[in-house]
């Protein structure tokens, strides 16, 4: 068991998710209920249509978000709300820098203001990430295979060099699918385990492909009697 990428979801994994909680500022912001608010947005086509790259930028989010609920707030006061749902794990962020020596990115559902503002807002938490997949971006949502691909292209990598986390067993099975090594995100225990597991083969591999360059370049097989 052995890779080259350690990818992580975002929302339920690397932050903790609280739509309820987003709900409640921003129908205390525009006057409104928590449940008129997720049915404006998210039980109709917006949220998703974010997600999946309809709009953009998060500058056309934000007038989108004026438009149907009336938030009366300046942009940061916006994007706090908005992303008020979105609270750093940092027992999850503590054991994915734990020097296990794989590159890690995160591939998320999420659109154009999530992308500009959680960076922004919680800088530390995303530090350790080489990479960051936002759907919006790829033009499909986690499950979908189109999703999958794109990020396995855009890390430049085989299917089987991924490691994915992700709190959803859809995605999950989704990425096993695809030929990603999957694993579905319970508690931050459960993940140190993981970690410790792919991150013991990572020496090794880099040794055995190390030697195997040495031996094409000098002509001279590796490894034991080698030299």
């Amino acid at each position: 068991m052995s890779a080259r990428v350690l990818l992580c979801d975002l929302g339920g994994v690397l932050f903790d998710f609280d739509h309820p909680h987003r709900l409640r500022i921003l129908a205390r912001a525009c006057g409104s209920s928590p449940e008129r608010i997720h049915a404006l947005l998210w039980e109709s086509d917006f949220g998703a249509g974010s997600d999946e790259g309809r709009y953009p930028t998060a500058a056309e989010v934000r007038v989108r978000i004026r438009a149907v609920i009336g938030f009366p707030g300046t942009d940061d006061e916006l994007d706090a709300a908005w992303c008020a749902a979105y609270r750093p794990n940092p027992a999850v962020i503590d054991t994915l820098i734990s020097g296990h020596g794989l590159p890690m990115a995160v591939f998320t559902n999420n659109g154009p203001l999530e992308e500009d503002a959680l960076p922004r807002l919680h800088s530390q938490a995303f530090a350790p990430f080489d990479r960051l997949f936002f759907s919006h971006r790829l033009g499909h949502r986690k499950p979908h295979p189109a999703a999958f691909a794109a990020v396995t292209m855009g890390l430049g990598v085989v299917p089987g060099d991924i490691v994915f986390i992700d709190d959803s067993g859809a995605n999950v099975a989704a990425a096993r699918r695809h030929g990603w090594q999957a694993v579905r995100f319970r508690t931050p225990g459960t993940l140190a385990e993981t970690v410790r597991e792919y991150a013991a083969d990572v020496q090794p591999s880099l040794d055995r492909e190390l030697g195997d360059r040495h031996g094409r370049e000098t002509g001279m097989p590796s490894g034991p009697g080698g030299a």
